[in-house]
């Protein structure tokens, strides 16, 4: 064949082999990825042509990074065919090039698979944060076994292309063996040219005015094809630009100059007062009552309607809801942990991908109110406190004493993760008793972690469900009813207000909107004998930024409200905003506000019909009122926090 005697031919070759092997791995991961998620397009007609139109929009973001790889070596060849100097180490070097790239990406690729699966969304910077805490993640990943086949693919894969481009190496160090022969400028000069042109439009990812982007790749109603056509290495790159860059600033949602009247007004701010603070006064004594609040890791509001076998998994968690105050509108503030932490001791939502207690500056929410009016201020977390950011963060914003896995018997930790929730609640209530021995009353919070993957399983439970976080949902209801059980055989019981609520959601059932609410609906109880009118079902909306108010009106307190949290029992909320990640949300009866940072694009749902179709532009006075109130509060929150470090 021709192209055997033509250095130019076989360098061509050669860049367009290893170019189309790394977009037909990718093509396989978007596979793996939309087979993952199989669950997520239940009902939807014409399901097989989405999930085509995904792939070819799939192959612009594949070429784009494909064609950021190439670009090097295509400069590098350019140079080198007509000079003849091809050399086994230069043909060396260039594999070792692409190996090392596409390793990385190709982990990339892959860990996005799971990533997406947990959270239906590709990976963000915001993962570099478990980095930090090596040993606890290391832990996490390798003892979750759903893992293991991952790890296999990303071995076979990256075996697979190194075989490939080795082999196609050798067609290039052939062709280069004679520097004098094979080399014809008029082959040369065209082949250049396109290929440079066609690796340029690669970049641009279109041959359209504006360059690919995020938004490209939003073609449908629903979530799951349109991220299933973004590169998750394009994506996880611009992450990281938008995050160096500042890009994803939410000052540039709105300008604060107008943004804060809109914020004064909403939270009742007087005149020549100091964002968010309102001087709240109260009437009669303060209640001297204690404070407990459970969060609970993972804890969806749809995790109460699991079943097995016709069997409600949370009989307890439900009958409490009977006898308590349950707020059926109740959403995290972010996806994250450590957003649930910050937002429901202090009343600060979460500001997407950023960390709430890294440089996050001091607060005082319930821990800091509570410790200056002479209440003993104790948390309690299942491992290693410094995860998170917890131990500086909790210790510089009210609390005095910190449970880890520093009291417990190592013997008693199941994972990584430290002890499960059955041992945490039960060590936590012997503390309890010790504390309300003291005559101080006592605010304690509890971080659970056994709903978290890798599940470990008690023997009792492992039969409960066919899925072990089925089965997980189950002793978790049941360790809740061991503690509370237990603790209202307490004196201190009675004069007690207990907050059990989700950290934040997990994806559970299918997410019908480009965000998915089952991450941010999380379910609230506060329950006490001092409540004379329980139970009750409050149905305003409210988060987690809310706890803190609530609990102050229900302990009577005159205090300072220096966060963006009202009062559930006396306020009112017109909706609640949320963020996921890079995604801002707002919700009322009828409608889910959606905006997508990086695709730069709004969204609104008509959830009361349940319709997954985008009716932003026919309903703009809807979607402005969700957006001025989401967006003003972020945009206001971000700048106090800002001047807050």
């Amino acid at each position: 064949m021709q192209y055997q005697n033509d250095r130019t031919l076989r360098a061509a070759l050669y860049l367009l082999t290893v170019h189309l092997t790394a977009m037909l791995f990718f093509s396989v991961f978007r596979v793996i990825l939309y087979l993952s998620n199989i669950d997520q397009t239940a009902g939807i007609e014409g399901s097989t042509v989405l999930f085509f139109r995904a792939m070819l929009r799939g192959f612009q973001f594949d070429n784009l990074t494909a064609s950021y790889v190439t670009a090097l070596p295509l400069l590098l060849l350019c140079i080198m065919v007509p000079g003849g100097r091809f050399s086994r180490s230069g043909v060396r070097c260039l594999n070792i090039y692409y190996m090392i790239i596409y390793s990385l990406i190709f982990g990339i690729a892959i860990i996005d698979i799971r990533y997406f699966t947990y959270f239906l969304a590709h990976i963000k910077t915001d993962a570099f944060g478990w980095f930090q805490f090596a040993s606890m993640t290391t832990g996490m990943v390798f003892q979750e076994t759903g893992n293991y086949p991952f790890f296999a693919l990303a071995i076979l894969s990256i075996a697979t292309f190194w075989a490939v481009i080795r082999k196609t190496g050798r067609l290039l160090f052939a062709a280069g063996s004679n520097p004098e022969a094979g080399f014809r400028w008029r082959v040369y000069i065209p082949v250049a040219v396109v290929l440079l042109a066609v690796c340029l439009t690669g970049i641009r990812g279109t041959l359209k005015i504006y360059p690919l982007r995020t938004g490209n790749a939003f073609f449908s109603s629903y979530s799951l094809y349109n991220q299933l056509g973004i590169n998750p290495v394009f994506s996880f790159i611009k992450s990281m630009h938008n995050s160096s860059g500042h890009q994803h600033n939410v000052l540039n949602l709105m300008q604060v100059s107008d943004a804060v009247p809109l914020v004064k007004k909403e939270l009742g701010v007087t005149e020549g007062s100091s964002l968010p603070e309102r001087s709240i006064t109260a009437e009669g004594a303060p209640q001297d009552a204690n404070v407990v609040v459970i969060l609970l890791e993972s804890m969806s509001h749809n995790c109460l309607s699991i079943e097995s076998g016709g069997k409600n998994l949370m009989p307890y968690f439900n009958s409490l809801i009977d006898r308590s105050y349950y707020f059926e509108h109740f959403y995290s503030s972010g996806v994250h942990t450590n957003n649930g932490i910050v937002s429901t001791l202090y009343g600060y939502p979460a500001l997407f991908d950023r960390h709430s207690m890294l440089n996050a500056g001091h607060y005082s929410g319930l821990p800091g109110n509570l410790k200056q009016a002479g209440y003993q201020t104790l948390f309690f977390v299942t491992s290693n406190p410094n995860y998170d950011h917890m131990n500086s963060f909790l210790y510089e914003n009210g609390f005095e004493r910190i449970y880890s896995m520093f009291d417990y018997p190592e013997e008693k930790a199941v994972n990584n993760f430290g002890v499960a929730d059955d041992y945490l609640l039960e060590y936590g209530l012997d503390r309890l008793n010790e504390a309300s021995q003291t005559g101080k009353p006592f605010i304690a919070a509890f971080m659970t972690v056994s709903h978290h993957p890798p599940y470990i399983v008690p023997d009792a439970y492992k039969d409960v469900a066919g899925k072990e976080e089925d089965c997980i949902i189950a002793f978790v209801d049941h360790t809740l009813e061991t503690f509370m059980t237990e603790a209202s055989k307490q004196e201190w019981y009675k004069n007690t207000y207990f907050i059990l609520l989700g950290d934040h959601g997990t994806a559970i059932g299918m997410q019908k909107y480009g965000m998915a609410l089952s991450y941010n609906h999380i379910p609230c109880v506060i329950h006490s004998p001092l409540l004379k009118d329980s139970p009750r079902r409050l149905s305003n909306y409210g988060g987690q930024i809310d706890i803190f108010p609530t609990v102050m009106g229900l302990l009577n307190r005159s205090y300072t409200n220096d966060s963006f949290g009202i009062d559930l029992l006396r306020e009112h909320r017109p909706c609640m905003y949320f963020v996921s990640n890079n995604q801002l949300g707002c919700i009322d009866d009828d409608n889910f506000y959606v905006r997508d940072l990086d695709a730069d694009m709004d969204f609104l749902y008509d959830i009361k019909n349940e319709h997954p179709d985008n009716q932003a532009a026919n309903k703009p006075a809807i979607l402005n009122k969700l957006r001025n109130y989401s967006m003003s509060m972020t945009v206001v929150a971000d700048s106090i926090m800002k001047h807050r470090r």
